[in-house]
């Protein structure tokens, strides 16, 4: 009896852990800007003339990147394709509510329990489109804080 309800119980756990950590495409927007639908035209419109603007010519495409204040687009050329988001203040949150400052709690109650990864010394919390993996939503964790966001569909960090 008890293997039955064992075996019951487990789908519906494993059911319930692939659902609340699933992510969609409309989690790749901040700030009504998303990596789907807009381009570097949308930014402007949206944001104003960048604060400051740099190529990354070392990137086959090469990457435009549009600084504002606490918000970073990697832009591809000549496409003006957005393949990176960056925001590293309180000031944007993304559509499930998370900002800068959020905790460890709030983002896997979110989004679920996420994948882990180390790079160049940091910690992310990084969840997978699932229709296409490459595209990615990464908190940096610090000290169990978020201390920054990225949307990104390159398959390295900038």
């Amino acid at each position: 009896m008890k293997k039955r309800i064992l075996w019951l119980i487990l789908p519906l756990l494993l059911w319930t852990a692939v659902c609340s950590a699933a992510v969609s495409q409309a989690d790749f927007s901040m700030g009504e800007i998303s990596l789907f639908s807009h381009k570097d035209i949308d930014i402007i419109e949206k944001f104003g003339h960048a604060k400051k603007q740099m190529t990354d010519d070392q990137r086959q495409p090469p990457l435009d990147y549009f600084i504002y204040p606490g918000i970073r687009f990697g832009i591809v050329q000549p496409t003006g394709e957005i393949a990176f988001m960056s925001v590293d203040t309180g000031a944007y949150q993304t559509v499930r509510g998370i900002k800068v400052g959020g905790t460890v709690y709030k983002v896997v109650k979110e989004y679920g329990e996420p994948e882990r990864q180390t790079i160049k010394g940091h910690r992310y919390y990084v969840y997978r489109l699932e229709s296409d993996p490459t595209y990615r939503l990464m908190f940096d964790m610090s000290e169990g804080y978020v201390s920054r966001i990225i949307l990104t569909k390159l398959s390295d960090l900038p």
